[in-house]
């Protein structure tokens, strides 16, 4: 028995350390990737920056394609898995919104590497990519549908069509997070882009002054 939890042990070791280096890998090459095109970056410059054989990375990754994809794809989990579960807590939609863009803010504040590597917009380099990344674009637009959804039930929104409004909320918050650059909080941040959405494109204001000029108008 004492035998048999020492190799177990010897196992778990040999797996963290393998995770690990793992991590190194994509860490130093979403870093590469952040600072120069898909093309750009060599296998063999990630190894230089790592202090390790080139040959040490192909027993993680077969190919510079999947490495550049699994950076990629880590983060979309990561995000959406937050998302899904702040989307499952029952809340008044209006708090629901202002929290997923705070949320969605504040990871990508944090994970500055991979936010310019999704503003290059290199989705046409790789098939794959494409593929992938349009699988997360739907499922983050098919959250905001659900969002504005429940806002519509509850009488906090007024939106005619959820699926146009949520296509034009995700184009506005990927705006701000590729071209927007501010030193402000990402909560007042979320704060002010909740506001420039429910005061504009979520407000009725503007139809009902819309309505108001026709009957003059007549």
């Amino acid at each position: 028995m004492a035998k048999a939890a020492r190799k177990n042990i010897i196992i778990s070791k040999k797996t963290v350390k393998r995770l690990n280096k793992k991590e190194d890998i994509i860490k130093v090459a979403a870093k590469l990737f952040s600072q120069k095109s898909f093309h750009d970056v060599k296998m063999d410059e990630i190894a230089e920056e790592l202090s390790i054989a080139k040959g040490t990375i192909y027993l993680y990754f077969k190919s510079k394609e999947k490495l550049y994809l699994e950076i990629l794809e880590e983060s979309y989990e990561a995000i959406e898995a937050i998302l899904e579960n702040e989307i499952a807590i029952d809340e008044p939609s209006p708090v629901k919104l202002k929290k997923v863009l705070g949320i969605i803010f504040s990871f990508y504040r944090r994970n500055l590497d991979v936010l310019k590597i999704l503003s290059r917009d290199e989705t046409h380099l790789i098939k794959e990519h494409f593929e992938f990344t349009e699988h997360w674009r739907l499922r983050r637009l098919k959250f905001y549908e659900i969002i504005l959804e429940k806002g519509i039930r509850e009488g906090s929104f007024i939106v005619q069509n959820p699926k146009l409004t949520a296509l034009i909320i995700f184009g506005l918050v990927r705006s701000v997070m590729f071209f927007y650059s501010t030193k402000k909080d990402t909560a007042d941040l979320a704060e002010e882009v909740y506001h420039v959405i429910t005061n504009g494109i979520l407000s009725s204001k503007v139809s009902k002054l819309e309505k108001k000029l026709k009957v003059m108008n007549h």
